[in-house]
């Protein structure tokens, strides 16, 4: 059996732990468990936007009352622990409940030096039968940047100008309209564009071999 703090195959945190998750790990020895499972529903509504800034602001102020914090250091030290607790949610929800199964998920948290008990409560939301739900909230809730909405194209030939008086040139001009209600427009020579539709036929295929890979699966 692995040392805590030690996994043979670690799924949560597969690269690295951070360090506001090491500092609540070892908080989270003493820590009553009424205030981490306070800790978790505040991330959880964090993390899916349910709550705005003032309602958080209050929230975090609350939740130092129920840690006891008073002095600067020790607020510190209850958002430390908070920010701890989104960082562990924000990855554990990262992981595929398909293939890892439930009690594999909590020993991993145990081995990085959780109790069984805060573990477990972090299980029941990674793999709870709202999990579609939270997801689809992660995503609304998370910052992103504007897709396109439409692409209007047309292919023009030049035939002079003012330096040769024969070109015959084709040039593609591409009209992007974003769902922001923007649009940009540029043009293209038909070799650039050749090379365009070659480079992001290559990145969806290299897109797809890296969700088909193991490692995208675990």
């Amino acid at each position: 059996m692995a040392a805590p703090g030690i996994s043979q195959e670690n799924i949560v945190f597969p690269a690295r732990v951070p360090p506001e998750v090491k500092t609540l790990v070892k908080a989270s020895k003493g820590m009553d468990k009424a205030f981490y499972r306070k800790l978790i529903k505040l991330s959880l509504g964090y993390l899916q936007g349910s709550a705005g800034d003032g309602e958080c602001e209050i929230a975090v102020k609350n939740l130092c009352q129920a840690a006891g914090a008073t002095t600067e250091q020790q607020v510190m030290a209850t958002c430390v622990q908070y920010a701890g607790v989104v960082s562990l949610l924000r990855a554990a929800l990262r992981v595929n409940t398909h293939t890892v199964r439930q009690d594999t998920f909590i020993n991993d948290l145990t081995n990085l030096g959780l109790s069984s008990d805060f573990a477990t409560d972090l299980s029941r939301v990674a793999y709870s039968a709202s999990r579609n739900d939270i997801n689809k909230q992660l995503v609304v809730a998370s910052p992103s940047l504007p897709t396109f909405a439409a692409i209007n194209w047309r292919v023009e030939v030049t035939i002079s100008t003012s330096w040769l008086s024969r070109v015959l040139e084709p040039v593609v001009t591409l009209r992007l309209d974003k769902d922001d209600k923007k649009s940009c427009t540029f043009e293209i020579p038909l070799a650039k564009f050749h090379q365009l539709r070659y480079t992001v036929a290559s990145l969806l295929h290299q897109m797809e071999a890296l969700e088909n890979s193991p490692l995208a699966k675990k």
